[in-house]
């Protein structure tokens, strides 16, 4: 095992745990590689010894002699001195504390309780003791060292000299737990006593200072709470036996027995259920060693204390880190013998130009320049040095992350690597938008000289709910002659849906192809169902994809602005009266693309206008009446030739789509956002990974969550164009070329990748 690795102790610690088991050693005990054995004699001793010697051997392990000790009757282990007639604080701690200097400031002060309270289950009253000092580490405490702060730290000092000494816990030995409590504090003692003897021997002592809301506690909830604490204080030590708590409170007895009781106090009872314990009542003039205790606390927040005892955890800089695994890199070790051996081979001669060992490091020049030296960084390394500089900075993109690197370090195949590394990075491919040119071009759909070949539609709304209850519009398009269809709808449920166009169908005809999106109404089961029981063939657009319907959602915008034009001076709920003429008016007004209006090219002839009727007679008499069939090639060449141009104008400054594979995984643009009150500024740009299941053409896909993945909430099929797809995080990018060696050109390491 490593040392200093974080986990490195606790690995060390389960494997001596399992050498040293108490089912394979009995009498002997390890913590980390110290193994304590013990016994009540000589013979006892040298067995158990024996014993754990062939465990040590069978595992592998080797003991250093010089640290061994043996047949001693009291022994300095982990801070203490154990002998058959107790623990007592060590010779080396106490000393320690016999020699601190007079504490200067509350830092000093701190030092100081940290390492007397160590050992404050040995000395009684131990918080009024400490009390004085403890004051001093108060918030907005001014220093003062006066002579009330001088005697407690002399007395202190005083009681651990005389190294009092507590009795080794006992598993079978009889075992009381005493309790007191007060608005101050709650406080417990540990006592035990043996079979032969009946008298209490203490084991250690405990204190700790209520909260303000705990001091406003009823009497009895205090009590309760300071056996709870006291419980949870020496659980290791209770947990398995029968025991006796002892208090001063006789309500205690019956209050864990009421069957109506405070919630705060039901809690705490399931908390006790653990333990196999009876409570007794004693008088408090009997229970003075625990009321002090409560009485006098100090402070529990052992986090504030500097403990001095404990032995200092091994911290590794970053240059430390890496000179590390410089030294254990093969490549680099192989580097480093050729600069320290004399040897002038020409062959050679490319490593002595290029490489420098300054304090027992490997460096790179850069460029021919001795001056210019960057650290040499193993391959063990790179992934470790990428994120350090990458992912814990802010997810900068290839140059940023690169040019960082750059300015201490050195590897071959820098550029490469770092872009493989940014490439695969999971929370920049979430997060982060492609600001590329667009890509994928426009698809027309082709013009059958037909009318109701193909009919658009769609839901515009919803709008405020009128007097007739529609919130609503039903918007249909005839593809070939723009005839416009608006019925104002209560919903958007597909009944309605069907019920305004089979009116449209039974006055005119069957449309071969509808085009809609996806919208509830057209994806449910029921329309499915309707279309196939008419014979049409039934177009869904790609998720988000707007112009794949353009015909229907050219219609809208203008829909919206002559209604919100309309009712202005008109009473809101009144929209849908004058839907009506909004239709009219698109119908029979001049189409840029077409070169007529719609009705001529359904009719052959325009509708009568409702604004003037004798200018209807006019009209009539001065009208032009062509062939319908002629008008309908004429609209026909016209469409093509603007789809065309609108094909062109699309199709600038975009750039081709990019083609994926069956089998391909892939993220979407997130378009869905859920508006909780919370800003959308943070949320991820793209959902995924999705896999390709098929490919449609014209830069379609159809995709399909993947199986196991929990992060992916839809799991149907669905459509996707190629502008709102890219590539998932590339798993070849994952892939290092190990073939790479430090040959390579230092120029193109130290040029980025455009």
């Amino acid at each position: 095992m490593p040392f200093g690795l974080a986990n490195a102790p606790a690995v060390f610690q389960r494997m001596m745990n399992r050498v040293v088991s108490p089912t394979r050693a009995e009498g002997a005990t390890a913590y980390i590689d110290d193994v304590l054995i013990y016994g009540r004699d000589v013979e006892e001793c040298l067995m158990r010894l024996e014993n754990v010697l062939q465990l040590l051997e069978g595992a592998n392990l080797t003991l250093n002699l010089a640290k061994c000790e043996f047949l001693m009757d009291k022994i300095d282990y982990l801070g203490y001195e154990i002998s058959a007639a107790g623990v007592r604080p060590g010779n080396k701690k106490i000393r320690c504390v016999l020699d601190f200097p007079c504490p200067i400031d509350q830092h000093t002060v701190r030092q100081f309780l940290g390492l007397v309270g160590y050992f404050r289950k040995f000395i009684r009253n131990f918080a009024i003791l400490a009390n004085p000092l403890t004051k001093l580490l108060t918030k907005n405490a001014r220093w003062t060292w006066t002579y009330e702060q001088e005697e407690a730290f002399k007395s202190l000092k005083d009681k651990l000299t005389d190294r009092p000494i507590l009795a080794i816990y006992d598993p079978t030995s009889e075992t009381e737990l005493h309790t007191d409590a007060c608005k101050l504090a709650v406080g417990g003692v540990l006592f035990q006593s043996s079979c032969s003897s009946h008298t209490l021997r203490l084991v250690a002592y405990y204190s700790r200072k209520t909260s303000p809301e705990e001091k406003h506690f009823h009497a009895y909830e205090l009590e309760a709470l300071a056996v709870v604490c006291s419980l949870k204080k020496f659980r290791v030590y209770l947990l398995g036996l029968k025991f006796k708590i002892i208090s001063d409170c006789n309500a205690l007895r019956s209050t864990f027995s009421k069957r109506d009781i405070l919630p705060r106090v039901a809690r705490w009872w399931l908390l006790i259920q653990e333990f196999q314990c009876t409570v007794e009542y004693r008088p408090g003039t009997r229970m003075t060693h625990v009321d002090a205790l409560s009485r006098n606390p100090i402070s529990d927040n052992e986090n504030s204390e500097v403990l001095v005892h404990y032995p200092s955890v091994m911290t590794i800089s970053n240059e430390d880190w890496l000179h590390t695994l410089q030294l254990g890199d093969t490549e680099l070790c192989r580097i480093r013998n050729v600069l320290s051996s004399d040897v002038d081979v020409e062959v050679l001669k490319y490593i002595k130009d290029n490489y420098l060992i300054k304090d027992n490091k490997l460096y790179r020049y850069l460029d021919g320049d001795v001056k210019n030296i960057r650290w040499v960084v193993p391959k063990g390394a790179r992934w470790q040095l990428c994120r350090m500089n990458h992912d814990d900075i802010g997810h900068f993109g290839v140059e940023k992350t690169l040019e960082r690197i750059k300015k201490s370090y050195w590897f071959s195949k820098m550029s490469r690597f770092v872009k493989k590394y940014v490439n695969a990075c999971i929370e920049c491919a979430y997060a982060k938008k492609n600001n590329s040119t667009k890509e994928g071009y426009l698809y027309p759909i082709e013009k059958v000289e037909v009318p109701f070949h193909t009919l658009h539609i769609d839901h515009l709304g919803p709008f405020v709910k009128s007097k007739r209850g529609n919130t609503h519009l039903l918007v249909i398009v005839d593809g070939f002659t723009k005839f416009l269809f608006a019925r104002p709808v209560r919903n958007t449920k597909t009944q309605n849906a069907i019920r305004a166009l089979e009116d449209i169908f039974y006055t005119f005809r069957i449309p071969d192809r509808i085009i809609s999106d996806r919208g509830t109404c057209f994806t449910s089961h029921t329309f499915k169902r309707f279309c196939l029981d008419k014979g049409i063939r039934h177009v869904l657009n790609a998720v988000a994809c707007p112009r794949l319907n353009g015909q229907v959602e050219r219609y809208n915008r203008t829909i919206l602005n002559s209604l919100t034009a309309q009712n202005l001076n008109c009473e809101e709920k009144e929209w849908d009266n004058t839907i009506g003429r909004v239709q009219w008016g698109l119908n029979n007004t001049y189409q840029k693309t077409t070169g007529r209006t719609p009705a001529e090219i359904m009719f052959g002839i325009g509708i009568n206008s409702e604004a003037n009727p004798k200018f209807n007679i006019v009209c009539q008499e001065t009208r032009e009446i062509n062939d319908l069939a002629t008008i309908r090639k004429n609209v026909k060449d016209s469409i093509d030739t603007q789809q065309e141009k609108q094909k062109l104008r699309f199709n600038r400054g975009r750039r081709p789509a990019k083609v994926y594979a069956e089998g391909e995984l892939v993220k979407i643009t997130k378009i869905a956002f859920t508006n909780e009150g919370k800003s959308r500024k943070l949320l991820p740009s793209y959902i995924g990974p999705y896999r390709v299941i098929s490919v449609l053409g014209n830069d379609r896909y159809r995709v399909a969550a993947i199986p196991g993945l929990t992060g992916t909430k839809n799991k149907r099929q669905t459509t996707v164009a190629a502008d709102r797809m890219s590539p998932w995080v590339n798993v070849a990018a994952l892939e290092v070329n190990e073939s790479d060696t430090s040959n390579d050109d230092s120029n193109e390491d130290s040029s980025s990748d455009k």
